[in-house]
């Protein structure tokens, strides 16, 4: 499993190379760009991978609400996230790939979580 979607691209940043506002799975994601071999232009589609770039304190916690989010916190390019975890997929607003999340809390399998990432990195295919 890896996390490759077909996104469209909403924004790009005039000021930060960086800094890209993509259209995946009907939400609207404010991501870094951590690869792009080619040009972008705003308006197309692209095939993408995306990853969550997560602080080496990061925190996870069952939630009782079960509802898929996605949300926008102060600090950067960082998310607010909730989803099910399930093995080494993250259900959330789309599918993530993340074994570290398995490994570091498998007691937190098949339950509805909390996650804050620092940033969704994407790399253009």
């Amino acid at each position: 499993m890896n996390n490759i979607k077909t996104v469209k691209v909403l924004h790009l940043s005039d000021t930060n190379e960086e800094d890209a506002t993509l259209l995946v799975d009907g939400y609207a994601v404010e991501c870094f760009i951590n690869s792009c071999p080619h040009k972008i232009e705003i308006g197309k589609s692209y095939q993408v991978e995306l990853v969550l770039n997560l602080s080496d304190s990061y925190q996870v916690e069952k939630t009782t609400d079960n509802t898929a989010l996605i949300e926008k916190t102060k600090k950067g390019y960082a998310y607010l996230l909730c989803g099910t975890l399930k093995n080494d997929i993250f259900e959330s607003f789309t599918d993530f790939h993340d074994e570290d999340i398995h490994y570091d809390y498998p007691e937190l399998n098949d339950q509805f979580i909390k996650l804050e990432v620092d940033r969704i990195d994407v790399n253009f295919l």
